[in-house]
């Protein structure tokens, strides 16, 4: 993981790397009201404080892998059979966008 605090970005080398960045390690418990009024649970996970933290920072997240499964998945995340919609995650090529924007930032 890169951190680029200039132009607010995060470079991950692999989906994994996201995934460490991205997921709690452990599933999570979650009830709800069904259509008859009884209470049912589900499992769920949880994302982690620094990439809600991050999200909300408005934080891009590059993943510099051509064959990257969160990318050609819509940038979905998924933990065992659980999936969610991450944001703000751009493709590899995206690297050279903001170097070049850095540069230009910088003359």
């Amino acid at each position: 993981m890169l951190i680029d605090n200039d132009l607010n970005v995060i470079y991950f080398d692999n989906d994994d790397d996201f995934y460490q960045f991205c997921v709690e390690p452990q599933l999570v418990s979650r009830e709800y009201t069904n259509n008859n009024g009884e209470i049912d649970q589900y499992l769920d996970f949880n994302f982690t404080p620094g990439y809600t933290d991050a999200i909300n920072n408005a934080t891009i997240f590059v993943i510099n892998d051509k064959d990257s499964q969160i990318l050609k998945h819509n940038n979905v995340v998924s933990y065992r059979t659980i999936s969610k919609k991450v944001d703000n995650v751009k493709p590899w090529y995206y690297t050279k966008i903001f170097e070049k924007k850095k540069k230009f930032i910088n003359c």
